[in-house]
């Protein structure tokens, strides 16, 4: 998956966590393959956590495993 697939997904998942949170209908695929709708904040909740945790590994420069900066 690249970096750009990553960055649409996230911002969908932060729009229908928005929209949840404003009261708006919301149904989408989450992780499992399971609809995720606005009567569950906590697994949109989860979903955005996922989401933006993989938008951050996918965008860190290396990792604590690197010993060296090689340029």
């Amino acid at each position: 998956m690249t970096l750009s697939e990553i960055s649409v997904i996230l911002e969908r998942v932060r729009q229908a966590y928005q929209d949840s949170l404003n009261g708006k209908s919301v149904s989408f695929t989450g992780i499992t393959g399971r609809a995720v709708t606005n009567h569950d904040p906590l697994a949109l909740r989860k979903e955005l956590e996922y989401w933006e945790t993989r938008y951050q590994n996918a965008t860190q420069r290396g990792g604590i495993h690197k010993l060296a900066q090689f340029k």
